[in-house]
């Protein structure tokens, strides 16, 4: 197995453990939120750091999901030209992959940008809770990075860029328009 190969690898991983991530986030923000109700309606005594953390944590759950949702392929498709025109659909998948490289580079480099900012200037969350507003769009920097990976490794073609997942095998699709 080659150092890319490896590497690639080590991504797809760190993929799923966001997907685990974001699963189990699922799972708290319901936690909270009945027990936010609960505790409101029943026991006349509201969570004063309920709101904040069930945002903070949604923040967190829905950035470190995206990856797998690219990866997997699962983003909005408009394919009426692929198929009608069905030997358009790898050049068309190529398009995607390169067009999906440069803009979710470009918002990685933003993202990273604005989360350096956030840590030089010690920006705080508006909550009644504050924490540093680094600690969530560190997150918006990583699906968009690991975005484009995927996307440049979609790009590539070659099988040991393929990705795989440990935890949903059946939610990869094949990047170039062929079949898996």
């Amino acid at each position: 197995m080659t150092l890319i190969s490896r590497l690639c690898r080590l991504h797809d991983g760190l993929t799923d453990g966001g997907f685990l991530l974001s699963t189990l986030g699922l799972f708290l923000m319901v936690a909270i939120y009945c027990a936010e109700v609960v505790a409101r309606y029943f026991l006349n005594a509201p969570l004063d750091w309920a709101n904040d953390t069930f945002s903070n944590v949604l923040c967190v759950s829905l950035f470190t999901m995206v990856p797998h949702a690219t990866r997997a392929m699962a983003h909005i498709e408009i394919n009426l030209v692929p198929e009608l025109l069905p030997t358009l659909r790898r050049p068309l998948a190529r398009l995607t992959a390169l067009a999906g490289t440069l803009i979710c580079g470009f918002v990685t480099w933003m993202a990273w940008s604005e989360t350096l900012r956030h840590v030089a200037r010690g920006i705080l969350t508006e909550q009644n809770h504050p924490v540093p507003v680094w600690w969530m769009s560190i997150w918006i920097s990583w699906a968009f990075g690991s975005s484009t990976l995927y996307f440049l490794r979609g790009l590539t073609g070659h099988a040991a860029v393929r990705p795989v997942s440990f935890v949903r095998p059946g939610d990869v699709a094949d990047p170039t328009g062929g079949s898996a």
